[in-house]
């Protein structure tokens, strides 16, 4: 089993800004292409685990977040000169305050959950306790200490950085590549108490980890309870949908009924009184649905 560097995208990889979805303005942060060739170098695989959001919010497609990891790749491995520098993208496009309905719930892949680090675990036969994860925010180090990497804060914002209590802090992507190849033959249940490079916290753990092998089993089984149920949900879903539907065109055709009896003002009332109800249990409907 190999070691990897799980890396977030945005803020890490290319600039955090609104060109998130737009390929032909995808830029990457100074400093990113040598730094990755030296982890490549160095015997580490590379895997970019990034939510996003913004197609849950209407804001790009799966199609251009796809586009836009292809940019990436191809300015990578332009300026290291290696083929697929960077191996694998995950993503995760759901969101629990999206506008797209399909993408709008919580996910066992969306950070700080740990799902996307796991499956690539999982796909790749990457060893976790050899791994790290680097990323810009508490979330990223979250997903990264959740699944039993050693993590790394990449960012000069204190506050930020005391908020995420990483295993080590660094101001540039650079600089976190010195910390990991200085720390490489560690494991993530032997870290050394003093940190020689920006620590992101002076106190330290000293409760022992788990077992990578006994962690990935773990995780992986309780993905596969959420994926499930998330399944059975959508499932319930689609039923009350379609429940739903046919709920409103039967309020279409009472209210056509209705207007057949205009001259007979007590049967239009009834007729439209029966369709009113009927619309109102349809709501009510989608509703639950969407909660």
């Amino acid at each position: 089993m190999d070691p990897a560097i799980f890396l977030d995208r945005d803020g890490t990889l290319v600039p955090d800004d609104s060109n998130a979805g737009i390929p032909a303005r995808t830029t990457l942060v100074e400093g990113v292409a040598p730094s990755l060739r030296r982890l490549r170098d160095a015997g580490f695989r590379l895997v970019v685990a990034t939510n996003q959001g913004g197609v849950a919010r209407g804001r790009f497609t799966e199609s251009d977040v796809d586009a836009v990891h292809a940019k990436v790749s191809e300015l990578v491995d332009q300026q290291t000169g290696l083929k697929r520098t960077i191996e694998r993208f995950y993503y995760c496009p759901f969101h629990p305050k999206g506008i797209t309905p399909e993408y709008t719930r919580e996910h066992p892949w969306r950070k700080p959950r740990p799902g996307m680090l796991l499956q690539a675990a999982q796909d790749m036969e990457l060893e976790l306790e050899r791994s790290w994860l680097l990323g810009d925010s508490p979330c990223d180090v979250a997903a990264g200490r959740t699944a039993g990497l050693r993590t790394i804060l990449v960012s000069r914002d204190r506050a930020r950085i005391a908020d995420a209590a990483a295993d080590y802090s660094a101001s540039t992507l650079a600089e976190a590549v010195e910390i990991i190849l200085r720390h490489r033959d560690e494991t993530t249940a032997s870290i050394a108490s003093s940190r020689t490079a920006a620590p992101a916290r002076t106190a330290t753990r000293s409760v022992r980890r788990e077992r990578s092998s006994d962690r990935l089993r773990r995780g992986l089984a309780e993905l596969t309870d959420e994926v499930r149920a998330l399944r059975l949900r959508r499932a319930e879903s689609s039923a009350m949908r379609l429940a739903a539907m046919g709920l409103q065109l039967i309020a279409i055709l009472v209210v056509a009924v209705s207007f057949l009896n205009l001259s007979e003002f007590e049967h239009f009332a009834r007729w439209a009184a029966a369709a009113a109800m009927i619309q109102l249990v349809t709501i009510t409907i989608l509703l639950f649905d969407r909660q």
